[in-house]
C-alpha cells in the first residue's frame, strides 16, 4: 500500500484494464471512494425524503404491484395499457398517473441507490474503515428491497411501512456513519479530546431518544394519525385528550387512521418531541456553551471547538426549525411539502448527532489538552 492508501499497482494495460479496472480504481484512490460515499449518503438522503413524501400523498399503492406499474415496467408504459385490461386485473385500483409516477420514482432513486451501495462495498474492500459495513449495508439493502415489495403485497400494513422507513434511515446512518470513518482514515483532523465528562453519555442519550422519536413518527404516518390531534398545543380541545395506547400501539393496529388508537400514537409524538427538545437542546446548549467555559484557560483544550460548538448550533437551528415545522403541520393541516420538510430536518437532526457521537467517540477522555498539541478544527 502507498503513502496515499492506495494499493499498489502499475497502470495501464493488462487484463485488469478496460472499464473494471477502472471501476477497481475508485477503489484505489481515497479522493474519489470519499465522494462515491458522499454521493452515496446524498441519495439515500433524498431516497428517504422521497419514500416519506409518498407515504404522505398516499401514493404507496400507486403502482398496486411490484417491481413494475400495472404490469409494466414504466408508468407510461402502463398509460399505454388499456384501460379494461388494467381493471381486469386491479378492478379497485385504477391507474392514476400522479400518483403511480411518485411510487415509480422512489422505486428508480432506491434502486439506484442498492447499485451504488453495491459499489460501494465491493470497493471497500480496498480501503480502511469499512470494516463489516459494505457486507451490512448489503444485507440492509436486500432487506429493504423484501419490505418495499412487502408494503405493496400486504397493503400498506402499519408494521411494514414503519420497518421499511426505520430500515432507510439505518441505512442512511450507516452510510453516513462510513463517510466519517473514511475521513478519519485519511488523517482528516479531529477532536484529541473530550471537553467534559459525561459529554458522551449525554450525546448517546440524545441519541437513541431521536431515534425512538423518530420510530414514533414513522407509526404515525403508517396509522394516518398525522392529524388525530387537532390544535396546539392541546389536541380535540383537551389537554390530556381521551387516547386507546392498548389500540395504538398494539399489533393489530390497522393504519385505517380511526377511533381513539391514532389519538394515542399522535399524542405519544408529541410528548416524543417534548423529550427529544429537552433531551437534545440542552446537549446543544452545552456544545454551545464550551467556548464561554473554555475561555481563559492556558493552554485551551485541543480539538473541541470550533468544531463541537458548530454541531450545537447546528442542532440548535434543526430542532428550531422541526419544531416550527412540527406544530404549523399540526394546525395548517398537515401540507406535504411541509410534512416532507419535518422527514428531512429529521433525517438531518440523525447525522448530526451521529456525527457527534462518532466525533466524542474516537476523542481521548483527557479533558486537557497533551503538551505541544495544536488545535485544529476535525473539518
Amino acid at each position: 500500500m502507498d503513502e496515499d492508501g492506495r494499493l499498489g499497482g502499475r497502470p495501464g494495460g493488462g487484463p485488469g484494464s478496460g472499464s473494471g479496472a477502472r471501476l477497481a480504481g475508485v477503489g484505489d484512490h481515497p479522493a474519489a471512494y470519499r465522494r462515491l460515499l458522499r454521493g452515496t449518503a446524498a441519495l439515500a438522503l433524498l431516497v428517504v425524503v422521497l419514500g416519506a413524501t409518498v407515504r404522505l400523498a398516499d401514493a404507496g399503492l400507486g403502482c398496486p404491484d411490484w417491481p413494475g406499474c400495472y404490469g409494466a415496467p414504466t408508468v407510461a408504459a402502463a398509460l399505454a395499457t388499456p384501460a379494461p385490461a388494467r381493471a381486469a386485473r386491479w378492478p379497485d385500483q385504477p391507474l392514476q398517473p400522479g400518483r403511480a409516477h411518485l411510487e415509480m420514482t422512489h422505486r428508480y432513486a432506491a434502486g439506484t441507490l442498492g447499485l451504488l451501495v453495491l459499489g460501494v462495498a465491493l470497493l471497500g474492500r480496498r480501503r480502511p474503515g469499512t470494516g463489516l459495513l459494505g457486507p451490512l449495508l448489503v444485507a440492509l439493502v436486500a432487506g429493504q428491497a423484501l419490505l418495499g415489495m412487502w408494503t405493496v403485497t400486504l397493503k400498506l400494513a402499519p408494521l411494514v411501512v414503519m420497518g421499511h422507513l426505520l430500515g432507510g434511515l439505518t441505512l442512511l446512518g450507516l452510510l453516513w456513519l462510513l463517510v466519517l470513518r473514511n475521513a478519519s482514515a485519511a488523517g482528516l483532523p479531529r477532536p484529541v479530546s473530550v471537553p467534559e465528562p459525561g459529554l458522551r453519555l449525554h450525546a448517546g442519550i440524545a441519541l437513541a431518544v431521536l431515534a425512538a422519536q423518530i420510530a414514533l413518527g414513522g407509526w404515525v404516518a403508517a396509522n394516518g394519525a398525522t392529524l388525530a390531534c387537532q390544535g396546539f398545543p392541546g389536541c380535540n380541545g383537551a389537554w390530556w385528550p381521551p387516547a386507546d395506547f392498548a389500540a395504538g400501539f398494539g399489533l393489530a393496529a390497522d393504519g385505517r387512521g380511526s377511533g381513539s388508537g391514532p389519538i394515542a400514537i399522535h399524542w405519544a409524538h408529541r410528548l416524543g418531541a417534548a423529550t427529544v427538545l429537552l433531551v437534545v437542546g440542552s446537549l446543544a446548549l452545552r456544545l454551545v456553551r464550551i467556548r464561554a467555559r473554555d475561555r481563559g484557560r492556558t493552554p485551551a483544550p485541543a480539538g473541541q471547538p470550533p468544531a463541537l460548538r458548530g454541531i450545537g448550533r447546528l442542532l440548535l437551528i434543526l430542532l428550531s426549525l422541526q419544531l416550527a415545522l412540527g406544530i404549523t403541520i399540526v394546525v395548517s393541516g398537515a401540507p406535504l411539502a411541509l410534512a416532507a420538510m419535518h422527514n428531512a430536518v429529521a433525517a438531518l437532526l440523525l447525522l448530526a448527532l451521529l456525527t457527534l457521537v462518532y466525533q466524542l467517540a474516537m476523542a481521548s477522555p483527557r479533558i486537557e489538552a497533551p503538551a505541544g498539541s495544536k488545535p485544529h478544527p476535525w473539518w
